[in-house]
């Protein structure tokens, strides 16, 4: 078996960029106990993405293809990923994933 990631500039940049909005997003939704969650979230999203869309044999035939990158694996690699990790990342710091501090006057 061969470790090949067939991943061009543009779609490591576009898997990157995805990751940080995933991150901004994550970030506002729910209650966050420190600044730096989006990072981590962004990061799971990343490696998400690429394990779906370059690693995982089965995934590495699904259209549509763009600069190395299968495009539908990645983003649902992505977002399952993404999600655990935020889910993870809210427990372990005492955050919350569903509910959001409540705003103050």
């Amino acid at each position: 078996m061969e470790f090949v990631i067939d991943m061009q500039a543009p779609a490591w940049a576009l898997v990157i960029g995805g990751g940080l909005v995933f991150g901004v997003i994550a970030q506002f939704v729910g209650r966050t106990e420190t600044g730096w969650e989006w990072l981590i979230d962004g990061i799971g999203f990343v490696v998400g993405a690429v394990v779906a869309s370059e690693l995982i044999i089965a995934f590495q035939t699904v259209e549509p293809m763009w600069e190395g990158l299968a495009f539908v694996p990645a983003l649902i690699g992505g977002i399952v990923v993404g999600l655990l990790v935020d889910v993870a990342t809210r427990y372990v710091t005492g955050g919350s994933p569903f509910t959001h501090h409540p705003m103050s006057v």
